[in-house]
């Protein structure tokens, strides 16, 4: 008999955890996981597949060759804060934000993402995370230049 009511707790639990889940599958998904420019730079535009859930740019995060650090393909990240970023918006409602070498414009309506690399002369690879919100994730991705 305390097995009956041990089954039936367990299946209850479960019940409750499925149905206690949010719906991801409303979440906006980006079409570009990473996008690459050369050390010329210039201007790609990525595609954001909105669904129910609105999403929201939070960050950037540089990665950055560090001869002294202890990882293995010694690169530091780093997460800017809203004061190291250029952050405005346009006449048009488009949100730009801008860091040292790229800008980003994310369209008011929030379907595209506009990025400009500007040229590479540092003589070291670049690269930067697009890190965006939803209700569970948002529309991220990865921007790499060449050296």
């Amino acid at each position: 008999m305390k097995h009956h009511y041990l089954w039936a707790f367990s299946v209850c639990f479960l019940l409750f955890l499925v149905c206690g889940c949010d719906d991801t599958s409303q979440t906006p998904v980006i079409k570009q996981k990473v996008i690459e420019f050369d050390r010329i730079g210039g201007t790609k535009v990525n595609t954001v597949f909105l669904r129910k859930n609105p999403w929201f740019f939070h960050t950037l995060v540089v990665y950055e060759k560090d001869p002294s650090a202890t990882t293995f393909n010694k690169v530091r990240e780093k997460e800017l804060t809203k004061d190291e970023m250029e952050i405005t918006t346009t006449e048009d409602g488009d949100k730009v934000i801008h860091y040292d070498w790229i800008t980003f414009c994310i369209s008011k309506d929030t379907r595209t993402i506009t990025v400009t690399a500007e040229e590479n002369k540092t003589g070291q690879p670049r690269s930067i995370y697009f890190f965006a919100w939803s209700i569970v994730w948002g529309p991220s991705f990865t921007v790499n230049q060449k050296e």
